[in-house]
């Protein structure tokens, strides 16, 4: 008999950490969401929260322990949280001198050996569930930094290949397993990332659907608002425009 749905929503901050539990909710999953701190809407939703600070890894095996416990064992792990300061864009390994260089060891923790540990606990969550039970299936939020470089994210695009390459590393692992791994981006039809306008409702449609794909699709899924899955190939997209646009050099996602 399969376990029920249960979706453990790691870094549950404003948009998307709201509405992709929203819309894995309306679709019966029981939800567990993780954050620094708590919220009256996720109160008021009936979800089960955590609190935690992903700069510390060490939070990662009590989070699934007590969500196994007081919830289920999850089948579907989103790991969300990010964490980033803007290098200078005319110096960007100022960021690596003694006195900023915590900002690279910030960034690669939470974007990237924080979510690596996730997956090692989703992958022993997902071998304790009934075979029959469908899901099994761990995404990462990522964005274009994972081949494309931004001027001023130096730090961040560093912690978000780490967390690309172990993503791509475990679809490939664990495929004969039937466990599914995802890196998800959006992006825009033609190609750019959307930073500050990524969709929380789309991510969480998008999300559901690889979630209950019966097989792994591709582990690096762009998608765009109006087609979903675009494969946008390894061209390196912020060649195409001005990198010296507001738009990119502002922060963002």
């Amino acid at each position: 008999m399969p376990a029920p749905p249960v979706l453990l929503f790691l870094g549950a901050g404003k948009k998307l950490g709201t509405q992709v539990p929203t819309v894995f909710a309306e679709a019966g999953y029981k939800i567990a969401v993780v954050a620094r701190t708590r919220k009256e809407e996720f109160e008021s939703s009936g979800y089960y929260q955590v609190q935690a600070d992903f700069n510390n890894p060490e939070c990662i095996p009590e989070i699934f322990a007590k969500v196994r416990e007081d919830v289920g064992i999850p089948t579907v792990v989103v790991y969300n949280a990010v964490q980033y300061t803007l290098d200078d864009p005319e110096d960007p390994f100022a960021s690596l001198a003694p006195e900023n260089v915590s900002r690279l060891h910030s960034a690669v923790t939470v974007n990237g050996t924080t979510p690596l540990i996730a997956i090692h606990h989703a992958i022993e969550s997902f071998r304790s569930l009934p075979p029959d039970t469908p899901g099994k299936t761990f995404i990462f939020t990522g964005n274009i930094l994972n081949h494309s470089q931004f001027k001023n994210r130096l730090c961040f695009g560093i912690g978000k290949t780490v967390a690309a390459y172990g993503v791509r590393y475990a679809s490939e692992a664990y495929a004969k397993e039937g466990f599914k791994f995802y890196y998800a981006d959006e992006r825009s039809e033609e190609g750019l990332p959307v930073m500050r306008d990524i969709d929380g409702i789309l991510a969480g449609r998008e999300y559901l659907k690889i979630a209950e794909a019966p097989e792994q699709l591709t582990w690096l899924y762009t998608y765009t608002k109006d087609n979903g899955y675009k494969d946008f190939g390894e061209k390196d997209y912020l060649k195409t425009v001005d990198s010296n646009e507001s738009r990119f050099i502002k922060g963002g996602r």
